[in-house]
């Protein structure tokens, strides 16, 4: 029987949303945490089980974090949001699952959201099965670094003024207001370093028209995503900017599979080599996917899901 609902949980002091999908009550439960700051999760339903047709294998739960999607409802833009309280929303909502289907989630984050699911698992490897981390932020000075020199240079090279003069404008990192760090990833993406075969704006109107095709959206959630992205962002970029999860998360008591893009200009791949290799863990890899950037789950949907599986058959396989 189809599970498919729609769900407001407390976490912490805060509802927050959920979607629950999955064909067959037996199957384990996915978490998704989504990257950021600011974006949903809910409104990538249709597309991810297009793409990816995770619910035929997990019991998938989409979420809407603090100060994103539909979890805006009832709260005020511009309420303090931290790293702390998104990591003790995750715990909270892993807690939740483990108790209501008697069994320890799996998660799988992507950018901001791999580093919430670390650690999370850090804290409480109790609630966590196994954690897939794709495109992770890792190394605030290192991200901002690679995605400004990449954007720059690449604007020098293709001789493109517009992108030369704001990027420019702007200086080198770090971005810490909502501004300049939009100027930063506008030129990263239109230059193909976030994904690779989209842009800026079409990732924009991606992000829009998938809420609006969303029934669980209304218009009011619509407005209150765009303008929560800018919040949030405001809240976490001066703690991002000095994030260091060799320092924050050097241990883990649960598998891990780290999934790095090759052409990652935004989460670089030199910081996943220097975390795979400092971080202490019962087993993890390293496994990198040639042709993405910065959204594996995107570029080679294909490959993520077969990596994904695999993680699953070791944790069954090692219990």
């Amino acid at each position: 029987m189809m599970i498919d609902t729609l769900e407001g949980v407390q976490l912490g002091t805060t509802t927050q949303w959920i979607r629950i999908r999955g064909s067959r009550a037996a199957n384990p439960v996915l978490l998704l945490i989504q990257q950021g700051p600011g974006l949903p999760m809910i409104n990538e339903v249709r597309r991810f089980e297009k793409v990816l047709g995770l619910e035929k294998d997990f019991t998938v739960v989409y979420w809407d974090q603090r100060g994103c999607g539909r979890s805006l409802r009832g709260q005020e833009l511009g309420t303090t949001i931290t790293l702390d309280l998104m990591v003790s929303d995750a715990v909270a909502l892993l807690a939740l699952l483990r108790d209501r289907f008697d069994t320890k989630p799996y998660v799988a984050g992507f950018s901001l959201g791999a580093t919430v699911a670390l650690a999370a698992a850090g804290k409480h490897p109790d609630l966590v099965a196994s954690v897939v981390a794709v495109g992770t932020d890792i190394d605030g000075v290192a991200a901002g670094t690679s995605a400004y020199e990449f954007a720059l240079g690449t604007a020098r090279n293709r001789g493109n003024r517009r992108a030369i003069r704001q990027l420019e404008a702007i200086g080198p990192p770090p971005h810490l207001d909502a501004k300049r760090f939009g100027t930063r990833v506008r030129w990263a993406s239109n230059f193909g370093g976030v994904t690779s075969n989209e842009t800026y704006r079409s990732a924009v109107r991606g992000l829009l028209t998938s809420m609006v095709r969303s029934a669980d959206y209304s218009a009011g959630d619509v407005l209150r995503t765009v303008r929560g992205i800018t919040s949030t962002q405001a809240c976490l970029l001066p703690e991002l900017a000095t994030l260091d999860l060799v320092r924050d998360v050097p241990r883990l008591d649960v598998p891990v599979v780290m999934i790095q893009g090759r052409l990652d200009q935004v989460a670089p791949g030199d910081a996943a080599r220097r975390y795979a290799n400092a971080l202490e863990a019962p087993s993890k890899q390293l496994v990198w996917f040639e042709h993405s950037a910065h959204t594996p789950q995107i570029e080679e949907p294909r490959r993520f899901r077969a990596v994904l599986m695999r993680a699953r058959a070791d944790v069954v396989a090692n219990t």
